[in-house]
């Protein structure tokens, strides 16, 4: 018998990848204010510089255990220092950030310090947006007699600002925070972290995201069934196939009256 249902946070709930390619974008125009340049171009070099200069990070391979992208590190806080990597990621991050916009102006032939500056504190506060997806609010109604749990990758203070902007923080038992406790999906500690949490066996769960290698397989290794919601961001893996296949959350209630 089904008693939990585990949710990824990110492009499971609310909407991630959409909501910082807006933020990019507003740079961009705002950056267009400043010089003559192409907006699109723009973007395109920040998302790429981001993703080259993070894998120079001097703890690279933390960010990948834990699940924090260099999206995320052109905005996270890093003020809950819950592992020593945190703290080199805080005091590194703010160099990246300026050499980020910094080589994706100078791609154009821009050299702007000043420019540069403006966009780190620009990009920081435009991404703080937390849309739901359409669906949640009517999903967590129908859910009422299960208990619900996050199981969520990232650092901390971000995850947490996620859950406190999009008014999800008090709607869930447990939270589990890759971050919080050192591991992360796919690793089974995590899940076994959220199932003690609920006071339910991993058998009575059924988790649900975005991700077939994070959260698709992450259930497989716990023995839990698994849910697989398509947003258009991470492909199917046959790798790694869910119990069910969905494109709205909705869609998984008659399922979970059959269990």
């Amino acid at each position: 018998m089904i008693r939990a249902i585990l949710f990824d946070l990110d492009e499971t709930l609310i909407l991630d990848h959409p909501v910082s390619l807006h933020a990019l974008r507003g740079c961009a125009f705002y950056a267009a204010s400043w010089y003559c340049l192409d907006v699109a171009r723009l973007v395109q070099a920040a998302e790429e510089t981001a993703v080259r200069l993070w894998r120079t990070s001097p703890v690279f391979d933390y960010t990948q255990r834990i699940g924090h992208s260099a999206g995320e590190g052109l905005w996270a806080r890093y003020e809950a220092q819950t592992h020593p990597a945190l703290k080199t990621l805080s005091e590194w991050a703010p160099a990246f950030r300026i050499a980020v916009w910094n080589e994706s102006l100078a791609d154009q032939g821009i050299h702007d310090d000043a420019l540069c500056e403006a966009l780190v504190h620009r990009y920081f506060s435009e991404r703080r947006l937390y849309p739901r997806y359409p669906e949640v609010d009517e999903l967590l109604k129908a859910l009422a007699g299960y208990r619900l749990g996050i199981v969520t990758n990232g650092v901390p203070d971000l995850q947490r600002d996620k859950l406190e902007g999009s008014g999800l923080q008090d709607r869930f038992q447990a939270i589990a925070v890759s971050g919080e406790q050192n591991i992360g999906k796919p690793q089974r500690g995590i899940f076994d972290h959220i199932c003690t949490e609920l006071a339910v066996e991993l058998s009575a769960c059924v988790m649900v995201g975005d991700n077939p290698e994070r959260d698709v397989a992450g259930a497989t290794n716990a023995g839990i069934r698994s849910v697989w919601v398509e947003r258009g961001f991470k492909p199917k893996d046959p790798n790694h196939p869910a119990d069910l296949e969905v494109s709205s959350l909705l869609e998984m209630l008659p399922w979970l009256e059959t269990l």
